[in-house]
């Protein structure tokens, strides 16, 4: 049974609160500084034991937990009477208000001892002591305030630099002492990093792009972001003739897919990640539109024609797949991209599926004749660049 390392440091709270509360001093109070700095130690020393013995993790998190949420509660009601001790007119000792504030700093020193060794196994949702939530707003305000400046002169879509900003300005003109959880404080700032160091450019570059990846793998799940991004897409969209849309739609859904998202992190638990909920939404879109090219026979989307059986396609990608060539790791998107843009020798509409099935299912016949084809094309790379 795991046993709870700090309630020498609670029975010690308890008796100084006793003292703050009544105005009296604390009894048996020799060395209790030094016992205090001892202690704390001491714990470090136990929870670095306890981790170099690799307990299963579920067993690890619930530890943590534990003696995190008793290192808040403590340095909670410490903080609270040293608050209202100063506020009032009652002559503390200093005797008192010393040996809180050093009780209070070791709970505190625990704490970001935690935070910096036990970082995976913090209960994320955990609060923030209020002793040091002031020190960590001012932190984020400040660092929220410098980016939503340095936007100012950054090249990207207005639309896009004001969604930023939008989620910037309560950072900044937050409460300094309005409470936090660990989670919430860590996204933002890496949130606030991150953006800074892709934005920190002093040319004249179009960063929309660069920055539209990096809030994509921050899981930036948040409404406004999202409702940009739709609205972006179909401004787009309207740009492009009737009879290129489609492809225009397809080749946004395989973008939507390539994008990395970091599914570790994100803005709103609560949510979705923002690749799923701009993929459905797409998804969803294109079914309800009615291109014009769908009411007249005389318009065609244009496919290009490949010299190749359909399962010599399938082959293909397939290698291509295999080798890492295409960004995205949906080969189901793949295939329908190329049953949709592509036409073979022998079919002048490939249906996905069956493409789809022979990916899986090439034969030997087939397998040479794509053979055949590469050996081809390293004589060629071998003539063009390493003449013999």
């Amino acid at each position: 049974m795991l046993k709870d390392e700090l309630t020498l440091l609670a029975e010690w709270a308890v008796n100084i609160l006793a003292a703050l509360e009544t105005n009296s001093s604390i009894t048996k109070t020799n060395d209790l500084e030094k016992r205090i700095s001892t202690e704390c130690q001491r714990i470090k020393k136990v929870w670095t034991d306890f981790l170099l013995n690799q307990p299963k993790e579920a067993v690890i998190k619930r530890y943590v937990a534990f003696q995190q949420q008793i290192i808040v509660e403590l340095a909670d009601q410490l903080f609270g009477a040293i608050q209202r001790g100063r506020m009032s007119d009652l002559a503390m000792t200093d005797i008192n208000f010393q040996q809180a504030d050093k009780l209070l700093n070791c709970l505190l020193n625990l704490k970001d001892f935690q935070v910096q060794y036990f970082n995976v196994y913090i209960d994320e949702n955990g609060k923030i002591p209020d002793a040091a939530i002031v020190d960590v707003r001012r932190r984020l305000s400040d660092a929220a305030e410098q980016l939503s400046a340095g936007l100012q002169e950054v090249e990207m879509d207005l639309g896009l630099k004001a969604c930023i900003r939008d989620y910037l300005s309560p950072i900044i003109g937050a409460e300094v002492n309005a409470p936090l959880n660990y989670r919430t404080a860590e996204y933002i700032l890496s949130f606030i990093e991150t953006v800074e160091a892709t934005t920190s450019f002093e040319d004249d570059r179009d960063l929309t792009h660069a920055v539209i990846e990096v809030l994509f793998y921050l899981n930036f799940n948040q409404s406004g972001f999202c409702h940009w991004y739709e609205e972006n897409l179909i401004s787009k969209k309207q740009l492009v003739r009737p009879a290129d849309q489609p492809f225009f739609m397809n080749k946004q859904m395989l973008t939507l897919k390539s994008l990395q998202v970091n599914t570790k992190i994100n803005y709103d638990p609560k949510l979705a990640p923002v690749n799923s909920q701009l993929e459905n939404w797409l998804s969803e879109f294109t079914k309800q539109e009615t291109f014009p090219f769908e009411l007249s026979d005389n318009v065609q989307i244009e496919k290009l024609e490949l010299k190749l059986t359909v399962a010599q396609m399938a082959l293909l990608i397939r290698l291509l797949y295999d080798e890492g060539v295409f960004a995205i790791k949906n080969i189901a998107a793949i295939i329908r991209f190329f049953s949709a843009h592509y036409t073979s020798k022998k079919q002048e509409n490939i249906s996905s599926g069956n493409m789809n099935k022979l990916y899986y299912t090439s034969d030997q016949f087939t397998a040479a004749v794509v053979k055949d084809l590469l050996i081809k094309m390293v004589a060629r790379v071998n003539k063009m660049f390493f003449p013999t």
